[in-house]
């Protein structure tokens, strides 16, 4: 009977511990960025064709489907004052990286 124990409290222990590293692992790939980085992140690599006067961005990421493919993003808009008048400019960044996955200009009415 003892032996069985052991056994038991063995295999108890493996299975406790993969489960914990393979929690730990996909919590770690699942990490998103503060809004407030992926903003920096989206206004750093915009400014490099634009002139920034005006930025937002939605606090809370929510999950966006794109050609089969479903990401975790934030949204948000720019203003930019090009040729005399403003532009605006909506994006969706993916939320663990700061990656923008789409830009585009709003249609001025």
């Amino acid at each position: 009977m003892k032996s069985h124990f052991g056994t038991a409290l063995v295999i108890g222990l493996a299975a406790g511990y993969l489960a914990g590293t393979a929690t730990s692992r996909l919590m770690s790939e699942k990490k998103t960025l503060s809004s407030e980085k992926v903003l920096e992140r989206v206004k750093d690599t915009v400014t490099k064709q634009l002139t920034i006067d005006g930025a937002w961005i939605y606090l809370s990421p929510h999950i966006w489907s794109k050609d089969s493919l479903t990401h975790m993003v934030y949204r948000g808009g720019l203003i930019s004052n090009e040729k005399g008048g403003n532009h605006h400019f909506d994006f969706i960044a993916d939320a663990a990286s700061g990656t923008i996955l789409e830009f585009k200009a709003q249609k001025q009415g």
